[in-house]
């Protein structure tokens, strides 16, 4: 195991706050773990975790050396940009994004992207959870929401509208809520990445959110969309996910009148400055299709 492999099991280690799921995650038995560390602590004279029986957690000097790892780990995978088929007019991008907007926007646009760049491969990662843009060498991720990926350049796209909705069913066994006190007979749908469970689900808008019970939890957005539908329960989705149900009349905005919460589309990318020319217009492309279609 030479020392980039090291510092980069480091670093999950770090971000998992556990040697047992970086090992899991690696598929390496957890004494490889151990030793890695043990051999990063021993070459450069330096105590990188305080362990205890229930937590691993870095240590003042670890956080720093946390740092400057990821710089280095990061700044090595993009050494691969040079060989000289990624510099020609094909090669690959991977790229992270939530499912749904890969399957309505991404994937039907793609054909026009092709026109100039029939030899480039394009990969998509569609994940409901965060994709991890180092730790799953993903060239660039597209996400919804607040971001704090501090070592990435994070570069804006636009803002989308969650309506909230619900099935014309749903509402004629329950009601049409007109304020948040009526809501006290309703359900939601509750979607949730990860398995913790809860005991309610929350309406998010842009002033205030609203706390109700859920008859239904789900860990992914088409199944999230489909009880929708079905009625199972109130559901909040991005105004471009949710504006073609409405029009059919499959489902219908409710709490019209109150401002609705609205989250940024974010492009995630390593800071570099030299990128395939493809890869760039990649970006380029995309970030229009967004624009256009959010």
């Amino acid at each position: 195991m030479d020392k980039i492999e090291r510092l980069k099991i480091f670093c999950l280690v770090a971000e998992k706050q556990s040697f047992a799921q970086a090992a899991l995650q690696l598929g390496l038995p957890r004494s490889n773990v151990s030793y890695a560390i043990q051999a990063l602590e021993k070459e450069y004279e330096v105590l990188l975790f305080y362990r205890t029986t229930r937590k691993v957690a870095l240590t003042h000097e670890g956080s720093m050396f946390y740092q400057e790892a990821m710089r280095l780990v990061t700044q090595l995978k993009e050494l691969n940009r040079f060989k000289p088929q990624l510099r020609r007019q094909e090669g690959k991008i991977s790229i992270g994004m939530p499912k749904r907007l890969a399957t309505q926007l991404l994937i039907p646009h793609l054909a026009s992207f092709y026109q100039r760049y029939p030899r480039v491969k394009v990969l998509v990662n569609s994940n409901d959870d965060f994709s991890n843009l180092i730790e799953q060498q993903l060239d660039c991720v597209l996400r919804v929401g607040q971001i704090q990926d501090q070592y990435l350049l994070i570069r804006p796209i636009t803002q989308t509208h969650i309506w909230t909705l619900a099935a014309p069913a749903y509402l004629a066994e329950f009601g049409e809520p007109k304020s948040f006190e009526e809501l006290q007979q309703h359900y939601v749908v509750d979607y949730h990445v990860g398995r913790h469970y809860r005991e309610y689900s929350d309406l998010l808008f842009r002033d205030q959110q609203v706390k109700l019970p859920y008859r239904l939890l789900v860990e992914d957005t088409e199944a999230y969309l489909q009880a929708g539908l079905a009625g199972c329960g109130m559901i909040q989705i991005p105004e471009f996910d949710a504006a073609p149900y409405v029009q059919q009349g499959r489902l219908k905005r409710v709490f019209v009148g109150v401002p609705d919460l609205q989250l940024p589309v974010n492009l995630l990318l390593t800071d570099r400055q030299y990128r395939p020319q493809y890869f760039q217009d990649f970006i380029d492309w995309l970030e229009e299709l967004l624009k256009q279609q959010l």
